[in-house]
């Protein structure tokens, strides 16, 4: 065969390659519609259309998600915003496996932005960049997320700052830059509810900092005792950063207490704070007498099951010290019905967490 003719057969390989190749692009479709008819719709003028547009494509297979970031990037730069907020939305859906679309995104962080875009580009950066390694590149990101910290906007402060908690240490070059958004507040109540988002994303930041954040103890015993009720992030962001001085613990146990058990008032954020002291191990033992006196009030539902469950962790793991307790601890151990409307699964596994902490406690 001629070097001509062999040529000439390879050229026509190719061709036919490639139109398989189109023809596998054309192929692609999210809820048995082509992927090309999802895209018109998300860059169309209907926004009930793009909005259901970006909800199919958020929820398209991992399989096609590829192909659909191809598409979405060139989106990011598009004219409209509308079309701009869709694409940055559905790529933070897609999490990690979006990564490709980073570089296009940062632009977005620019304040000739539309501040909603901002917010959502910097939410799309965070999920993408999600629990990232430490390296120069997730430093200068975290830089562009940081220059936005005191944006006019909370609501691109708040993606901002929750950005940064998303990509967690590997970001830990914006520790020093949460102390305002820490406290910022306008005093007024309605005013300031999207700035309390904004606290409670910065103490969810600190508690993904860990120890990284100790420098902040302090502040957020302050905030929990100020505004924990409404801020459970703050209980929460004590007990990932651990219980570093004396104080740590008493202050737990004081804003549980202060809290009263009613479970109506604040369930989230005194969860957090038992959780919290989980955590800490032997430290915890402060905490034994109000536990101590919780369970000799009465076996009940003053709380749910969750609560008795982390008091039985905390009690085992201060061991003998924690005595004063085993009456009550014994007593659940020892129950065979569960109180109305609790899962009878959950108080299987509180009566063998009582029974561990029995154990531990003799």
């Amino acid at each position: 065969m001629k070097i001509r003719d062999t040529s000439a057969i390879l050229a026509a390989v190719l061709i036919v390659a490639a139109c398989f190749a189109h023809a596998g692009e054309e192929e692609v479709k999210i809820k048995g519609k082509p992927l090309a008819t999802w895209i018109e719709q998300l860059t169309g003028s209907n926004r009930g259309l793009q909005v259901r547009a970006a909800r199919a494509l958020s929820e398209a297979p991992e399989a096609v998600r590829p192909k659909v970031t191809e598409k979405l990037i060139p989106i990011l730069k598009s004219d409209r915003e509308n079309d701009r907020f869709a694409a940055a939305q559905t790529l933070g859906d897609y999490g990690p496996a979006a990564k490709v679309a980073v570089p296009n995104l940062l632009p977005m962080l620019e304040g000739t932005q539309f501040e909603r875009n901002r917010a959502a580009a910097a939410k799309a950066l965070g999920l993408i960049l999600k629990d990232s390694k430490e390296s120069k590149e997730i430093e200068d990101i975290t830089k562009k997320l940081i220059a936005i910290f005191r944006d006019q906007y909370p609501d691109v402060q708040r993606e901002a700052v929750k950005a940064c908690g998303m990509i967690g240490p590997a970001a830990k070059v914006c520790i020093p830059h949460l102390k305002e958004p820490m406290v910022f507040t306008l005093g007024n109540v309605a005013r300031d509810e999207p700035y309390r988002q904004v606290r409670s994303a910065t103490c969810w930041t600190l508690g993904r900092m860990g120890p990284l954040a100790k420098g902040y103890i302090d502040q957020l015993i302050s905030k929990m005792h100020g505004e924990g009720g409404s801020v459970p992030e703050a209980p929460w962001a004590i007990g990932c950063i651990g219980a570093i001085h004396e104080n740590v613990v008493p202050n737990i146990v004081d804003f549980i207490e202060k809290s009263g058990r009613d479970w109506r008032h604040s369930p989230e954020s005194k969860l957090n704070a038992w959780q919290a002291l989980t955590k800490f191990g032997t430290k915890s033992e402060p905490a034994v007498p109000l536990i101590a006196r919780y369970l000799r009030e009465g076996v009940g539902t003053a709380e749910p099951p969750d609560v008795f469950i982390e008091w039985f962790r905390i009690l085992g793991a201060v061991g003998p010290k924690a005595k004063e307790a085993l009456p009550g601890v014994k007593k659940w151990a020892d129950t065979k019905k569960a109180p109305g409307g609790w899962d009878k699964e959950k108080f299987e596994e509180l009566r063998k967490e009582a029974a561990a902490a029995a154990d531990k406690m003799k």
